[in-house]
Parts: C-alpha cells; sequence; structure tokens
C-alpha cells in the first residue's frame, strides 16, 4: 500500500478544499493518506476526514491590513514566513522518514518536499502579481518562488488547458508542469430551492471579519432568505435573526446542497471558489480581498466575460449587484470531470 502525505497551506481555507477531491481519489485508489496543515485548513480537514491521521505543521499565521498597503504588510511577515518554511520543511522531511512515505503533496506550501520521496506541488499562481506602486518587486518575488518550486518532481495545476485562467500565473518556461483539472470538492446535481442567496465569507483577518460585517447588514436590511457562512471551522456557532441564518462552518455536503439550492453566491474571488462555482455552474457576485491582485484579476476577468458579478468591498452594494445578476450567464460547467487528476494520480503512483 503507498503511503502519500498531503499538505495543505493555511492561508484561508481553499487550499484545504481543494485538496479534498485528491484525497478522496487517493483513499480509492487504496492508498494510506496522511495529512499534515494548521490552522483553520487543519481543522476543516480534521471535520472531512475524522479517521484519518493528522500532523500539525508550523502556520504561516498571515494577516492582511484593514487599510494599509496589503503588498507592505505582507513584506513585513517575510521573516515569519521564512521560518514557516523552513520549519515545515524539518517537520516533513520527519514525517516522510517515521511514516514511511512514499509521494508527499503539497498545495503551496513551499517547504514541504522530501529527498526521501516524490514531491507534488499544487498552485495555480508560480508567477505573482504585484499590487499597484509595487510592480517593481514582482522580478525578484517570482525569482525566489521560482527557485523554491525547483525542489519539487511535478508541478500540478488545478486548471483545465483550454479554460486559461491560470495563464497570467504560470510562466511559459514550466517543464514539470501537469494540468489537472478544476479542483472542487462539489458534485452538480438538482436540488430544491431553499435560500435566495448564500454569502461564503473566507480569508485571513482582519479582512474576513471585515467582509462578514459588510454582508451581515446589507443581507440583514434586504430581506431576502439567505444563508452566511462565516469561514471559521474551530468556532461553531449557528444562529437565525429574521431572514439571515448564519453558520460558521459547513461539511462538504451540507455547503454544497445550500449553494446548490440558492439563487446566487456572494464570495471572495478567490481561485478555489472560483473553482467551485465552475464546477457547480452558479450564478455568483464575487469581491475581491482589498489589495489581492490575482483575486481582482478574476473577478474582472469573468465579469468581463459576462459570466459574474464583480464587486469591490469598498463600496460594495448587494442591491445593485444582484440588480445587475440579470444580464450575466453565471460560470459554466466544465463537463470534463477528474479526468484529468486521475491521470495525473496514476502516473504518480507508478
Amino acid at each position: 500500500m503507498k503511503k502519500v502525505l498531503i499538505c495543505p497551506l493555511d492561508w484561508g481555507l481553499g487550499h484545504a478544499t481543494r485538496c479534498i477531491p485528491v484525497i478522496l481519489e487517493l483513499r480509492h485508489r487504496g492508498v494510506e493518506v496522511l495529512i499534515a496543515s494548521s490552522g483553520g485548513a487543519l481543522e476543516l480537514l480534521k471535520l472531512e476526514f475524522p479517521t484519518n491521521t493528522f500532523f500539525e505543521l508550523p502556520g504561516y499565521k498571515p494577516r492582511y491590513s484593514a487599510d494599509a498597503s496589503m503588498a507592505m504588510t505582507l513584506i513585513r511577515q517575510l521573516p515569519k514566513f521564512y521560518k514557516a518554511i523552513k520549519s515545515e520543511h524539518v517537520a516533513v522531511e520527519r514525517i516522510v522518514q517515521q511514516q514511511n512515505i512514499d509521494v508527499v503533496i503539497s498545495d503551496n506550501r513551499y517547504g514541504c518536499w522530501s529527498s526521501r520521496a516524490a514531491s507534488v506541488f499544487i498552485t495555480h499562481q508560480i508567477k505573482v502579481l504585484m499590487p499597484g506602486g509595487w510592480e517593481w518587486t514582482a522580478r525578484l518575488v517570482n525569482y525566489f518562488l521560482w527557485r523554491a518550486v525547483q525542489k519539487f518532481n511535478t508541478i500540478w495545476v488545478p486548471d483545465n488547458p483550454e479554460s486559461k485562467l491560470t495563464t497570467p500565473f504560470i510562466p511559459n518556461q514550466v517543464k514539470k508542469l501537469r494540468y489537472v483539472g478544476w479542483l472542487s470538492r462539489f458534485t452538480p446535481r438538482v436540488v430544491p430551492k431553499h435560500y435566495e442567496i448564500v454569502a461564503l465569507v473566507s480569508g485571513p483577518e482582519p479582512q474576513r471579519a471585515i467582509f462578514e460585517q459588510l454582508l451581515r447588514l446589507q443581507l440583514t436590511s434586504l430581506g431576502k432568505k439567505a444563508l452566511l457562512v462565516t469561514g471559521e471551522p474551530n468556532r461553531p456557532f449557528h444562529t437565525t435573526v429574521g431572514n439571515l441564518e448564519a453558520v460558521n462552518h459547513l461539511n462538504t455536503h451540507d455547503l454544497e446542497e445550500a449553494i446548490l439550492s440558492s439563487d446566487i453566491v456572494i464570495a471572495r474571488s478567490g481561485y478555489s471558489t472560483v473553482m467551485d462555482m465552475f464546477t457547480l455552474g452558479k450564478k455568483a457576485i464575487f469581491v475581491p480581498t482589498p489589495q489581492q491582485p490575482e483575486q481582482l484579476y478574476l473577478a474582472n476577468l469573468l465579469s468581463r466575460q459576462s459570466m459574474a458579478v464583480s464587486e469591490l468591498q469598498e463600496d460594495f452594494s448587494l442591491k445593485r449587484a444582484l440588480d445587475n445578476a440579470g444580464s450575466f450567464s453565471g460560470l459554466k460547467r466544465s463537463l470534463q470531470g477528474n479526468e484529468l487528476l486521475n491521470s495525473a494520480i496514476d502516473a504518480m503512483l507508478k
């Protein structure tokens, strides 16, 4: 029996959620899957796979600024991130040796590779887009990222080759690259309508809390039947006030059912969320995290293609977004399924 160690980044929950279909496919093949992560990502996967073996890695613990420059805020945290990368590599090498791991799969954890096992890196972004005024730093940042991914045997890109969502984020010179299709834990199906709106909150603080409060106020005042999922798997609560039901976290089945039973979804335009909405073929209102160029790019791209509404957080109007949603087609469901992922896993396990 092969043993695979999965290591998703703890920067929001998207890296953990898109590892779920990878874990399920590995388990289907009889592979023993062990999971190593930190923070909310670790808590989410413990809820999804309570019988698996887990290890806690050093956390990156990123923080976004409420008003200062995002680039400067992240630059100040670089020593902390570098220390986490070094520490997680030591931890992974120890786990690989103690558990006789055959393959390590890292989702955007640059230190989660091993000299003793085949190492796979899942990412949609090797080339980072820098916010306005900081473009001059892109060459240096991307040089170090490129050097870091060279330690991995294979790079899996969660995208369909024909969609080209990741084109601005993947340099042309990548040689070890393999497309694995959109990685989503969800499966499209038909369910009865229950909510008019489902709103999903995610990402590092304090922007997660700011977005949650903004949505609470506007969802309550609008009067439509809505569900707010606050993205806090380690802080359980479930409340209903008037038209608004709020819950900290839902497991995959319940969240899938809630999204499918809604008319429209409001969420950050993080790459994993975009993949989920494509998979389910949903109408969406995307609100990029302030000063996060990747999310802004994706939201603007889908808006230009008349697939989804894009709204900036600083002047977000739910009423205006809903009025505009009628002219958007929704995200078109992929018919490719898991063929690309299955092929990549087969090649990895040979």
